[in-house]
Parts: C-alpha cells; structure tokens; sequence
C-alpha cells in the first residue's frame, strides 16, 4: 500500500521540478539600438509571417506524422471481420493499433521539432534585420508579465527595452556584454 502511494506523490514532485525549472528559464527577447517602434513593429511582423510560412514538407517532424496518418489510415479502412471461430474483438483491436500508430508517432516530439525549425526561421530573419537577443532581468520580467500577450502596453514596454543602447549591451546573449 505504501508503494502504491508514493508513486502518484513522486510522479507530482517531478513535475513540480519540471514547471519549477521552466519557471527559472532566461526570457529573452530581441532588440536593434535605437529602433524606431514603427520598423520594430513592422519588423516583428515580417519575421514572424516568414518563419508561419516556412514549408514544413520533408522534414523530420512532417515526415513522421504523415507516416502515422497513413499507418491508422490503413487501420480505419482494413477489416478487421473476426474469421469464423475467431476470438478477438474488431473494434478493440482497431483501436490498439491506432494507438500504436499513434505513440509510435510521438507527436509531442515532433511538434517540438516543428517549433525548433520555424523559430530557428524567425531568428535568422530577425538576425537578417540587425536585431540581437537579450535577456530580461526578474524586475522586467515582471514588469513584462504584468500586460496580457495582445495589449499595446506590452509592445511599447518591450520596444522601450529591445531599442536601449545600455540595456542591449549589458543584457546581451551570445556575445560579450559589456558593462
């Protein structure tokens, strides 16, 4: 009885590590000395259109989920009729092999994957446009925290940060900051 208790609470303890470390996670954001808030808007906005329209087809990620689709494709068209005397049950076993199909898929992974390829897109263009990435302290963390996603605030406030000389030099990642 004891065992089966501590599972479900070590199972709790390891995401609270898990959520407790992606919480610690640097928030970086990317920025260009002196950028006017118009050609940073604008600029966001073509980077962020080019890496939406980054063809997928090919890759890793796209290649294992169409491969999936396919195998419980041909699971959902395939008769699955018991032969007479046959002791099994068609709808079960039609579900457990899509569920193979399925896991076999890791679709968690390969959306990560997805993400990697389309934000390495999103980098290189803002890279293109002469912007540098940079790290937000914990004070403009929370400061950033504070404005839902979609508020204009929260715009102004990031390009009040992303176009300060001194907070791109201090705050700089990948380079040599200088202080």
């Amino acid at each position: 009885m004891r065992t089966a208790l501590s599972l479900p609470i070590f199972i709790l303890l390891a995401a609270g590590v898990a959520t407790a470390a992606s919480a610690r996670r640097p928030a970086l954001s990317w920025g260009k000395p002196g950028v006017p808030y118009e050609e940073y808007r604008a600029d966001a906005t073509i980077c962020l259109r080019e890496a939406a329209g980054t063809d997928l087809t090919g890759t890793e990620p796209a290649n294992a989920l169409v491969l999936a689709s396919r195998r419980i494709e041909t699971v959902l068209t395939s008769d699955f009729t018991p032969m007479q005397g046959g002791g099994f049950d068609p709808l079960i076993t039609a579900a457990n092999a899509v569920q193979q199909a399925r896991l076999a898929a890791r679709p968690d992974l390969r959306i990560r994957q997805a993400h990697d390829i389309l934000q390495a897109r999103l980098d290189h263009c803002l890279e293109e446009h002469g912007y540098r990435r940079f790290q937000l302290t914990d004070t403009q963390r929370r400061q950033l925290d504070r404005f839902d996603r979609r508020q204009v605030e929260r715009q102004v406030y990031l390009h009040s940060l992303a176009s300060d000389p001194q907070v791109l030099a201090s705050q700089a990642v990948g380079e040599t900051a200088t202080r």
